[in-house]
This record gives structure tokens, sequence and C-alpha cells, in this order.
């Protein structure tokens, strides 16, 4: 039997849009993943993502039927999965976190201090300003491909990964004809507002493995949060090319390094 990786994706980007990735894992492993974070309203969006946690427990406790899982995640995702190992280590072999969110030391205090005020902050303080002014809504996914392909976010893509964004972060729009986001636009702005914040309080090391993949040309880097994850958890970290979207940037490399650092 082959080992068990559960999947979990960043905020606006359904495990679907991986498929590359999965399909280049699956000659040595089994891929099970969480579709879809922020919509399902049984896992409501709330401060410090604790039911979305819920949501990858109850995901990795219906699919894995007891096998222990590798959990890897990618921003959203690999704090979720971060997270969940906290809570139920037992469901784990190890954990690898993909440019994981993880505010830090002095910004982790800010950050919960601005949500606890409810300032307008928060928004600046991570992508929800970006979020809110983003278009929802295309005439037709043909419009959205070439819309949406010249921007930052989305130039680098692997061509197969953009294809795949285009076939599932979007959906038909019943009410207004066209196609519109998979994950709505307001799902994505509220779990950015809701970034956990508490990593400064004292707490312990995972009892399961745990590495961190860095992108070098992301947010948290140059902010010293791998770093600082190193010297709080004892994570070490691996920097690697690309942007902060650098598993569908470059899904081949992304592949036989989580295959490395598996097997390591």
């Amino acid at each position: 039997m082959k080992p068990l990786i559960h999947f979990a994706h960043a905020n606006g980007v359904p495990s679907k849009v991986y498929q590359k990735l999965f399909d280049l894992l699956s000659d040595d492993y089994d891929v099970i993943d969480v579709p879809l974070l922020g919509p399902d309203k049984s896992y409501p969006v709330d401060n410090h993502w604790e039911s979305l946690t819920r949501q990858v427990i109850d995901s990795i406790v219906r699919q894995a039927q007891g096998r222990k899982v590798i959990g890897l995640g990618h921003s959203l995702g690999a704090v979720l999965s971060f997270k969940a190992a906290q809570q139920r280590p037992e469901l784990f072999s190890q954990v690898i976190m993909l440019d994981p969110p993880m505010i830090m030391g002095k910004d982790s205090v800010a950050l919960h201090i601005a949500k606890l005020l409810k300032l307008k902050m928060v928004d600046t303080m991570s992508p929800a300003a970006l979020s809110l002014r983003r278009r929802d809504h295309w005439d037709s996914r043909e419009q959205a491909a070439e819309l949406l392909r010249p921007k930052g976010f989305y130039k680098d893509f692997d061509a197969d990964c953009f294809q795949a964004y285009i076939d599932f972060a979007l959906t038909d729009d019943y009410a207004r004809g066209g196609v519109e986001l998979t994950i709505p636009k307001m799902d994505e702005v509220s779990i950015f507002r809701t970034n956990p914040s508490l990593w400064w309080l004292p707490q312990s090391e995972l009892k399961v493995p745990v590495h961190l993949v860095a992108a070098e040309k992301g947010p948290f880097i140059g902010r010293r949060y791998p770093q600082q994850m190193k010297k709080k958890f004892n994570v070490p970290y691996t920097v690697v090319p690309g942007s902060h979207m650098f598993p569908l940037e470059h899904p081949v490399e992304t592949v036989a390094l989580i295959k490395s650092l598996i097997q390591s």
C-alpha cells in the first residue's frame, strides 16, 4: 500500500487546481484532499481558522479510514495542516508546509490587536484589501483566461495549472450568466481577515516531523517568519525559487522536492 498524502489548498484556489501535482505524486503516493475551504457553511470561517482546521481533521478521518497521512498544504492549507497536527497528531506521520502565512513574532501580536479592536488595518496587514478589489465575474472562461493570464498572480503559472485554475477555480454563474469564482470573494476576504494570530503565546513543538518550504519571492521569508518558525517550533525550512504560488508555477520541481522531503 502506498503512503497516503492529504492535501489542503491555498485560499481561493480549490484543490482540483493542483491536479497536475497530484498526478505527479500518484506513482508513489495515494492522494486525498479537502476540495473547498471556505464555502462549506458546516465549517464557517472564524477567528484563528478553528472551524477550517476541524474541516481538515474531519476530511482526514473520513477519507483516510485509520491510515496515517502525510499532511501537505499550500498557504492557508499549510497552516490548517499544522494546526490539525497540533490537535490530532495521531492522524499524521509528517507535515509539509508550502509557504504558510504563519504570522510570527511582533507581527502576530499586532495582527491580534488589530483583529481584537476591529481595525481597518487588518485588511492592509493581509491580502484582504486586494481580494476586496478583485473581479469575481466574467462573461466566459475564455474571457477570464484572457484577462487573468497577464496579471502578476497568474503570469508565471505552469500552462496546465493555469488551465486547471480556469476549469475549477471558476464555476458557472446561473443567476447572471458567465462564470464566477468557485470560492466566493467574500469567503476569501473573511479567511484573510481571520488569520491565526496567537503564535506569540507559548506553544509546544509538534509531535510529528514538520518541514516548511518558503518561496524565495514570497511575502514571508523577508519578514523572517520561517526563521522564527524554526526557532519557536524547531521546524526546518527550505527556500525555493518562485513566488508564493510556486507549487502552481513549478509543479514538477515542487513534487520532486516533496518526494525528497518525505523520504528524508
